[in-house]
Order: C-alpha cells, then structure tokens, then sequence
C-alpha cells in the first residue's frame, strides 16, 4: 500500500511493554518501525533505557530520580504518537509497563517545569501472546490507563495470538488479513501524529 508523507514528519514513541530480552512483543514493534520507514520518525524506548523502581512516592523528592524522570519525560514529550505493545499477564497489564506510566505521569505532580508529557497524544495498543487471547483480556486496563494519563487511544488495536507460530527465522509472517489490518491501524495512527505534529508547528 502506498501513502503520502505527512508534513512536518510526525515522531512515533514505540514502547514494549516487556522487559524480556526475545520478547514477542518487541519483536512486533520491530515489524511495526519496518513498516513505518520513511513515514515518520521512531524511537524506540528500551526497557535497559528506563531503570525505575517500584514505585515509591517517598522517592519523589531525590533528585537523581527526578533526572532519571527527566529524560524519560522527553522522550515522551518529543513524539506526536506512540505504539505500545504489551503482553498480557493474568489478564492485565504487566507491572513494568504500569510502573514506567506511573512514574513518568507524576513528574507533573512533583515538579513545575514539567506538563503532562501524554496529553493528546494518540496512541496504537497492541499486544503479542503465546496463547488465545492474543492480550485481548488486558485491552480492557491499557486503553483505561492510557486514557486517564489524557492520550487519545484510537479505536484500532493489534492482537496477535499464538506469537511463537508466527515468529520464523526472517520475522513475523502473518495472514493476509493480518497484513491489512497492521496497515489500517498504522495509518490511523499516522494521521493523527501528523495532525498533532501540525498543530504543534503552528504553536511553537
């Protein structure tokens, strides 16, 4: 499928919700920044590149932490978009996913130089798992919690079940029908990161 370059080109944040080094879903957003090449800018949030403790408000006021805070804070402040993809444990969210999000959403709270680095921001969830699910169960907690820290979750989702069949020595191959819905939901995503990206060039 081919698609118009979207000016000024839009940064899209992908964030794998897994610290697991062969982590299906990493993997997917793998496929995903392929697929996006020349559409926009990626970055891609490792979890080697988060290092939190649980969360702990008593840790608030340290100001190595609030540096650490601080360059996460930026990451998500320069992107017009993110993609998440997170496995589904016992049917939620996984807590390394959760504990990023709530650390990241306080740093508002703890220091007036900072705003809401989530605010308006679109973003595409999307989950890889080795059973049936495919993370559908846990759908129902991210799209909560992404929409409270105040992104726009979109309507379109990526659940890929059964992760380990699709996974081949060259990447994931999936079914047709797959194919297209990878596209229609990175295109939505892409329209609206570029509309964001927009409206933060006319304000700046």
């Amino acid at each position: 499928m081919t698609f118009a370059p979207i000016e000024p080109l839009p940064t899209l944040l992908l964030v794998p919700g897994s610290m697991r080094r062969e982590s299906f879903n990493a993997r997917l957003l793998q496929d995903l920044a392929w697929r996006l090449q020349g559409r926009c800018r990626v970055d891609f949030l490792a979890p080697e590149q988060v290092e939190l403790p649980l969360f702990d408000q008593d840790l608030e006021a340290d100001p190595q932490m609030i540096l650490r805070l601080a360059g996460l804070h930026r990451r998500f402040s320069a992107c017009h978009g993110m993609i998440v993809a997170s496995p589904e444990y016992n049917g939620q969210l996984p807590p390394y996913l959760k504990n990023l999000i709530d650390w990241t959403s306080r740093l508002a709270h703890i220091d007036p130089r900072f705003d809401n680095p989530f605010l308006d921001r679109p973003v595409l969830l999307c989950s890889a798992t080795t059973g049936s699910s495919g993370g559908a169960v846990a759908m129902a907690s991210a799209r909560a919690l992404f929409a409270y820290i105040g992104c726009l979750v979109i309507g379109d989702r990526l659940c890929l079940p059964y992760a380990a069949e699709s996974w081949t020595d060259v990447g994931y191959l999936f079914e047709p029908f797959f194919d297209e819905r990878i596209d229609s939901a990175l295109g939505r995503v892409l329209r609206l990161a570029g509309n964001f990206a927009q409206s933060a060039a006319r304000q700046s």
